[in-house]
């Protein structure tokens, strides 16, 4: 019996016809493919040969290209690459003592201007008056970077109400309500899920942010102690800007972020000044100068610190001991370490309030910041050992980036923000009615005085002034603060002191 048609052998194989019309467009595709293949193989044969044919000098990529921060940002008020606050001192060959002097600089152009400061005395007595008009008998406190002289200009201000009654989340309601209500905030937020619930606002006059906190009065106390150890070492605030700086353009400055916030970084700078040799040696100490204590502090927390197995605690003139202590002690540290994964690199430092917080737990990209200390100690390894120019700065663009906004707009953060919602005062229309206001109070003053011949009328504020508390931080004093005279920006922060 003969077979099926469709099943007849055709060129030595038992396919079918629709088979075969497959195979063959397949074979087909193949060729195709294979030609494409042959001739991308060639071309990238020929560009590895060109490139070996190449100098190897520029095959490398320089020193500083590659270790440099990412330029952000526009070239507004940089020249050359150049930071502003740079000055040029060729006289100093020493690259050590350049950085000191540099880093000096850099302090001076990051610290706060009198307007600056005068701005931020204006935002913090606005607040103040709103919470006396709210709850007379409440105290409200400064604290945090603005209080111990370490804000940013950018930064925000941070402050404590007490003695306020009921929850703090309805009291932080009524306060922006009262804001609100008065035009003097342009954004506000309310996190009330915080482990201490806090009011973010921002003033539509000037734009500068403020963080309230109601019946927390914690964070006085670690503000106190910080500034303290500044006055005990006077290296703590020109390292602290910087490496603020250092952080912040990194994405690293934030703790909820697992970074390293302002209040555990001067934690972790006091600790490293605790334990560096000049603090023994009176010799040691006359020759070592914030270039060098910046070294040394990029190579103890970038190679030497032993995270794994050393604990800190930064009181009664700090120590470092066996991280096991912390842990086997009885009920000490218990249930702290939650969260510190098996392996993941972690800093233990104790909180000088409490021994039993551990305030590095929440840097949990500790492994990240550890990698950019060494990072940072290579870039000054590289700086010394080459010996650069003079005419260069020490710190851009290997640590710090000259471009970034923070830089460039250094003197641009100051401005009036739109209102919050529609129909609420202008702050420009608020203070052109304030000067037409006291320019009609002393007109009528005048035609007072000229009447009776005698002492001129006083007109009586639309608002009762709340009465003076000399305990409150917040309240300026006019013995303390001489607006005119003022030289100095210690002596503009004044107020808010002890």
């Amino acid at each position: 019996m003969d077979d099926p048609p469709s099943l007849k052998r055709s060129h030595g194989s038992w396919l079918r016809e629709e088979d075969e019309l497959f195979y063959e467009q397949d074979a087909e595709q193949h060729k195709e493919q294979a030609e494409r293949n042959a001739t991308m193989r060639e071309r990238l044969l020929a560009r590895k040969r060109q490139k070996e044919a190449e100098p190897i000098e520029e095959q490398k990529v320089p020193f500083e290209e590659f270790m440099q921060v990412k330029a952000v940002g526009t070239k507004t008020g940089v020249e050359d690459g150049m930071p502003p606050w740079f000055v040029m001192r060729p006289h100093i060959e020493n690259t050590v003592l350049r950085l000191h002097e540099e880093m000096l600089d850099f302090m001076n152009f990051m610290s706060h201007t009198k307007e600056e400061v005068r701005a931020r005395r204006a935002w913090v007595q606005t607040i103040t008056d709103a919470c006396r008009s709210l709850w007379p008998s409440c105290k409200v406190r400064v604290f945090g970077s603005f209080f111990t002289g370490l804000s940013l200009p950018n930064g925000d201000v941070d402050m404590a109400v007490t003695d306020v009654p009921g929850k703090p989340a309805n009291a932080m309601k009524m306060l922006v309500e009262h804001l609100l209500a008065a035009g003097e905030i342009s954004w506000l937020e309310i996190i009330e899920s915080a482990k201490v619930p806090v009011a973010k606002m921002r003033s539509q006059s000037c734009g500068l942010r403020a963080d309230v906190v109601f019946n927390q009065p914690d964070g006085i106390e670690t503000s106190k102690f910080i500034k303290e150890r500044m006055k005990e070492y006077p290296q703590m605030k020109p390292l602290l800007v910087f490496l603020k700086y250092f952080l912040l353009q990194r994405g690293l400055h934030e703790t909820y972020g697992g970074g390293m916030g302002s209040y555990l970084l001067c934690n972790v700078v006091l600790h490293f000044l605790q334990r560096h040799p000049a603090r023994r040696d009176k010799r040691i100490y006359a020759a070592t100068s914030l270039g060098h204590y910046l070294f040394d502090f990029l190579k103890y927390y970038g190679q030497e610190f032993k995270y794994e197995t050393t604990a800190v605690s930064v009181v009664n003139g700090g120590r470092s001991f066996p991280i096991s202590e912390r842990s086997s002690g009885k009920g000490k540290g218990k249930g702290k370490d939650k969260g510190k994964g098996k392996g993941k690199l972690s800093l233990c430092l104790e909180s000088p309030s409490n021994a039993d917080i551990d305030l590095g737990g929440a840097a949990f990209r500790m492994a990240v910041l550890r990698n950019l200390f060494h990072h940072g100690f290579h870039c000054l390894c590289h700086l010394m050992v080459s010996k650069s120019s003079p005419e260069t700065s020490m710190i851009c663009p290997l640590l710090l980036d000259p471009l970034h906004p923070v830089i460039t707009d250094r003197y641009k953060l100051m401005s009036e923000q739109p209102v919050a919602l529609p129909g609420l005062p202008r702050a420009a229309d608020r203070a052109a009615e304030e000067a037409f206001d006291a320019v009609v109070t002393a007109v009528g003053a005048d035609d007072n005085e000229d009447e009776q011949g005698g002492e001129p009328l006083r007109k009586k504020s639309k608002k009762a002034q709340p009465e003076e508390r000399a305990d409150d931080l917040a309240e300026p004093s006019e013995k303390l603060v001489e607006e005119e005279d003022v030289d100095d920006e210690a002596a503009l922060l004044s107020w808010i002191e002890d």
